[in-house]
């Protein structure tokens, strides 16, 4: 049973320093949520329902990043029959050890809505539905 341990320490290991080498998981999204304000680049108050006409702000935090990179946030607005519609795409650039950014919408359309941190390959790397009513 150690010895089982203690391979798949070594192969986790391995897989976790390849992908570092080749690029992948250079960087590591560690927080993502819905507010309503940020004050000092920390949102105050997290919330998935919002008041028709406010604005909402999409915050996420990442860490060691490695060289500049875009992530976009998209914002949706979700019909019934499942289809989304583009409201915004705000493509923001990250960098260093740690960063924090976010993007803001006007919502002025009630309904279901949903926001997205993807990278430059269009991978999700978070997504949060809220309510506008």
């Amino acid at each position: 049973m150690k010895k089982l341990l203690i391979s798949i320490l070594i192969i986790l290991g391995t897989l976790t320093a390849y992908g570092k080498v080749n690029g992948e998981n250079s960087c590591c999204l560690t927080r993502a949520v819905l507010t309503n304000e940020i004050v000092e680049k920390e949102p105050v108050k997290i919330m998935d329902t919002f008041k028709l006409y406010s604005q909402g702000y999409f915050y996420t935090e990442f860490k060691d990043i490695g060289e500049e990179k875009t992530i976009y946030h998209n914002w949706y607005l979700l019909q019934e029959d499942g289809e989304k519609t583009l409201m915004a795409s705000v493509p923001l650039k990250i960098k260093g050890s740690r960063w924090r950014t976010w993007s803001s919408k006007n919502l002025f359309l009630s309904g279901k809505w949903s926001v997205e941190a993807v990278d430059e390959d269009d991978t999700i790397l978070s997504k949060k539905d809220f309510n506008v009513e």
